[in-house]
C-alpha cells in the first residue's frame, strides 16, 4: 500500500507541459539542440504516465533545470557535475524562481567590487 498522492490529470497535464518546455528551453539555450531537437528531448524525457503508474510524477522532484544540465554537463569531456553541483538557473530560465532572502548588493558595492576585480 502507497501513501502516494494521486495527481488530478488536468493538474499532472499543465505540470508536465510546464516541465517539458522548461527542458527544451535549457536543452536548446545550453545543450546546442535546435528548437525541435529540443522538445523532442523532452517529450522522451518527460513521458505521459499513466493515472495508474506507480510513483506517478516522480520526476518533477527535480527541476527540468536539473535535470537538463545533468544530461548536457554528462556529455562534456570532463565530468564536472560529478564534484560540483548543477549551477543554479539564469533569470531568462522560464522557471527561475528569485531566491528569497539574498540582499541586493548596493550600487556602491557593485562599483567596489568592479574595481577590486579590475585590479584597482
Amino acid at each position: 500500500m502507497s501513501d502516494w498522492t494521486p495527481w488530478d490529470e488536468s493538474e499532472y497535464l499543465a505540470y508536465l507541459e510546464s516541465e517539458r518546455t522548461d527542458f527544451a528551453w535549457a536543452m536548446q539555450h545550453y545543450g546546442g539542440l535546435s528548437a525541435d531537437d529540443a522538445r523532442q528531448a523532452a517529450v522522451e524525457f518527460y513521458e505521459y504516465e499513466p493515472p495508474d503508474a506507480p510513483y506517478r510524477g516522480l520526476v518533477f522532484h527535480d527541476l527540468a533545470w536539473d535535470w537538463a544540465m545533468e544530461r548536457i554537463m554528462a556529455r562534456c569531456d570532463y565530468p564536472y557535475w560529478h564534484t560540483h553541483p548543477v549551477p543554479e538557473p539564469p533569470p531568462d530560465y522560464p522557471g527561475y524562481i528569485a531566491p528569497e532572502g539574498v540582499p541586493r548588493p548596493t550600487s556602491d558595492e557593485m562599483d567596489a567590487l568592479r574595481r577590486k576585480l579590475d585590479g584597482a
